[in-house]
């Protein structure tokens, strides 16, 4: 390669570091100032539509013009480029799934916001699940249909206590009810009668219901156990939404209630007293972003989350850094059969380039947040994305060295196959960020300004 070769290489290098520069301020910006929801959630929409007018403009829309102008003799090529160009779309889309999910598996969804919620709801689910299953047939959840319970398990909290530990004691107020998902509890009476509650009995709604203090004391006498607790709030809006739900509570407790004054001598007037108050109450009614344990939950299942997160941005890197020199090197064919002399400028593909800014920005400064949530220091985050826009301009350079040798038929593949990749990326991550920390509305307008910003890079060229 000669001398105008190598000085290719260095503009497409330079061209790659400019587009992945906006990574670095995006990291500094989302470390060192306090932005909304909102106003990041737009700057991803912003950034995705960008990014979308460059694919569509840069990578997609030179093959379908060749089809649209091709004469007879030309059409049979171009329909095979074209059919190319389709399938190595859905090809990077399925590249850029199949990486995702790997790096994901070990930690690498922490990198994106929207990723991250994806993950804790699955979580979410998958716990909900099994409580599901180990409770399921219990007296008090078998009454109930598959999606009440489910409805009921996602207000529900866990409460472990360990063997010998006291729940709460007779005279205590009652503000809790109690599903014992393992182990077991004794309760006592005052009267000093006592009895086992199990994996799926209730606890505590005789006083909870009656708004009474606890007339036992529960302990974990025989070993640890596992509690799920409905604080009263919660109750009262569930039961205000699952009529059924409270009367399942209502009949439970009066049973309970009906079997202890079974347990009552004829002097126990104050028991009896409680009892029918109890009974009285019962007749008349009575009354998703992950926290910051969540996501220290999440991290810690992967002791390797680090590189994951670093290697799920060099996947959203690499694509789009290769597609920087391959497209710069057709600007240089295009301006070379003019036989004037070529700049930097000249050769520059700015809708590419500025889509790419202007994408990169708030991804950075979205992952950046995310990242220092999972313990991160400022100075790894900034090295990450220091590293990734070296890389990035390595990619560019690299692009530009093999375009020059590689069919155009092969080229049409490669800038498929990335541009696929790219899009996957936004659909997945991109957009579904946009929308959860903004508005849709919000989202879907800033989606608009930054496809109309990037196809006005046009004018410019």
């Amino acid at each position: 390669m000669g001398d105008l070769g190598n000085t290719l290489l260095i503009w497409a290098a330079i061209l790659g570091a400019i587009a992945a520069g906006s990574m670095i301020l995006g990291a500094i910006v989302g470390l060192s100032t306090p932005m909304s929801n909102a106003t990041v959630g737009a700057l991803c929409g912003f950034g995705a539509g960008a990014l979308i007018s460059a694919l569509a403009i840069e990578l997609v829309s030179p093959t379908v013009e060749a089809l649209a102008h091709a004469d007879m003799a030309d059409r049979s090529v171009e329909v095979h480029h074209f059919i190319t160009l389709l399938v190595s779309l859905i090809g990077g889309g399925i590249i850029f799934i199949v990486l995702d999910q790997l790096l994901s598996s070990h930690g690498g969804y922490l990198r994106k916001g929207a990723y991250v919620i994806a993950q804790h709801a699955k979580n979410k689910n998958k716990r909900r699940a099994e409580l599901m299953q180990s409770i399921g047939n219990s007296s008090f959840f078998s009454s109930m249909s598959p999606e009440l319970m489910n409805e009921l398990l996602k207000m529900l909290h866990p409460k472990f206590i360990v063997q010998g530990e006291t729940l709460f004691n007779a005279g205590d107020d009652s503000n809790e009810l109690y599903v014992v998902r393992a182990g077991s509890l004794t309760l006592t009476h005052t009267d000093g009668s006592s009895r086992t509650a199990e994996r799926g009995d209730l606890l505590g709604e005789v006083s909870f219901l009656a708004r009474q203090s606890h007339t036992t004391t529960a302990v974990a006498e025989h070993g640890a156990a596992e509690l799920l607790v409905l604080h009263k709030a919660q109750y009262e809006y569930f039961a205000k939404l699952h009529p059924d739900f409270a009367v399942t509570v209502r009949d439970l407790a009066s049973e309970r209630i009906l079997e202890n004054q079974r347990h009552l001598d004829q002097a126990a007037v104050a028991k009896q007293k409680w009892a029918n108050l109890a009974i009285d109450a019962l007749r008349t009614g009575g009354t998703e972003i992950p926290s910051a344990s969540d996501l220290n939950s999440m991290k810690e299942e992967h002791s390797n989350a680090g590189m994951a997160i670093w290697l799920g941005n060099l996947l959203d890197v690499i694509p789009e850094s290769f597609v920087i020199g391959t497209v710069m090197l057709s600007l240089v064919t295009t301006k070379a059969a003019t036989g004037l002399p070529l700049s930097f400028f000249d050769v520059m593909p700015l809708t590419l380039v500025g889509a790419l800014f202007l994408s990169n920005f708030p991804e950075a400064l979205s992952a950046s947040v995310n990242m220092k949530q999972q313990g991160f220091s400022k100075s790894k985050i900034i090295l990450l994305w220091a590293t990734l826009t070296v890389i990035c301009a390595v990619g560019a350079a690299f692009g530009a060295y093999v375009g020059e040798s590689i069919p155009h038929s092969a080229m049409v593949v490669v800038e498929g196959i990335a541009a696929g990749a790219m899009l996957t990326m936004i659909g997945s991550a991109m957009l579904p960020e946009a929308a959860h920390l903004s508005t849709p509305n919000m989202a879907g307008f800033s989606t608009l300004i930054g496809f109309v910003t990037a196809v006005g890079f046009k004018l410019i060229e």
